[in-house]
């Protein structure tokens, strides 16, 4: 084992062993009882540990006392915050737009327009090609007849 992945062991895992990966454990006590900087990382990772350790131990009950403490503070800090953004005095406030007026379930009203613009060209388009396809079937039929009258003729 070299001593950088030690260092990277004793950084990840703290310095006790029996949290170190099985199938390096062996290697990595053996390097860190014959290398004094290793000694150093596990003093400073015990340090760390015990400084962890406190923190998990915690009263819970105390934790729970101290919670309108911490809802008090946090409400006066944003009040403290929220006053702290009011507008400053040499500043020109513009006048901010009113929300345009919306049709009924928050469509706006440029895109109703746009709807029915769309429905009226297709209405349109419709009307337009149905007479059109009649158009075109009378002139058929015109010219039918003008055939079956070309051929009665043609045949006398």
């Amino acid at each position: 084992m070299r001593l950088e992945r030690l260092k990277t062991i004793i950084e990840a895992y703290g310095a006790h062993a029996a949290r170190w990966p099985e199938a390096e454990r062996e290697a990595a006590l053996a390097l860190a009882q014959t290398q004094p900087q290793a000694q150093a990382w596990l003093e400073d990772a015990r340090q760390l540990d015990a400084m962890m350790d406190a923190v998990k131990a915690t009263d819970l009950a105390r934790a729970e006392a101290d919670q309108p403490v911490f809802e008090a503070a946090v409400e006066r800090f944003a009040a403290d915050f929220a006053q702290s953004r009011k507008m400053p005095t040499n500043v020109v406030a513009f006048p901010v737009q009113p929300a345009r007026r919306q049709w009924h379930g928050g469509v706006p009203w440029p895109v109703v327009g746009g709807i029915g613009i769309a429905a009226a060209a297709c209405l349109a388009g419709a009307i337009f090609g149905v007479n059109l396809s009649l158009m075109s079937l009378s002139d058929v039929r015109a010219t039918n007849v003008l055939e079956q009258v070309a051929m009665i003729d043609g045949g006398n």
